[in-house]
């Protein structure tokens, strides 16, 4: 996978926001805090690896980027994104599919990404 393949990547999440809200609203956790924020990010882990390898430390991740986007003042669907994006970018990192370069890259992309798009993700 190369840099520009990870901007594709969060497009076609962009494109798939809706639906993959509405699988993470239906999926249910054997962990009982898992909110409707961790539940996005592992229905984005799922695009690329099993859900059964997501780990204490993807959720670790999530947590943490989940609660500076909210220090942040980003709305709720904003938020949403964040994570799915951040979710798939874990998944492709624990199946093999991009390196620590790579993460890295795409870590940075998504803040660029969602504030390419404006206000639209609260539309969606």
């Amino acid at each position: 996978m190369s840099e520009s393949e990870i901007y594709d990547e969060f497009d076609r999440l962009w494109r798939s926001f809706r639906v993959c809200r509405q699988s993470a609203d239906a999926l249910k956790s054997p962990n009982p805090e898992d909110d409707e924020f961790v539940k996005i990010a592992i229905v984005g882990f799922s695009h690329h690896d099993k859900t059964e390898n997501w780990r204490e430390g993807h959720l670790k991740i999530v947590k943490g980027y989940g609660d500076e986007s909210a220090r942040l003042g980003d709305p709720p669907k904003t938020r949403q994104f964040n994570l799915l994006a951040l979710g798939a970018l874990l998944g492709l990192y624990s199946a093999g599919k991009i390196d620590d370069r790579l993460y890295g890259i795409g870590y940075a992309l998504l803040p660029g990404f969602v504030l390419s798009k404006g206000s639209g993700v609260e539309t969606l």
